[in-house]
């Protein structure tokens, strides 16, 4: 049928192979469900305390010569120290 119209078979059978191939990647891949009569625990987390609250909403900026860190919620002192300790050297 390809050489009835003009056509070289090995092209066809490119065309023919790269539209299978888009087709096979473009398919739906699924993943494995599973259904939990369990309640998560996520949902009774208790509420934060007031302090805790107001801990996260807090801001830190520090300006070294030209270099500014802002730190906004809750700030692990340790990193804290790290980032600005390199910032000095």
């Amino acid at each position: 049928m390809a050489r009835e119209n003009g056509l070289n078979a090995n092209l066809v059978y490119t065309w023919r192979l790269r539209y299978l191939v888009q087709q096979q990647a473009e398919a739906v891949r699924l993943v494995p469900v599973a259904i939990v009569n369990e309640v998560s625990s996520l949902n009774e987390s208790p509420a934060p305390s007031e302090s805790e609250v107001a801990r996260q909403q807090g801001s830190i900026e520090v300006r070294i010569g030209r270099a500014v860190v802002k730190v906004d919620g809750i700030v692990d002192a340790e990193m804290l120290r790290t980032v600005l300790g390199s910032l000095r050297s």
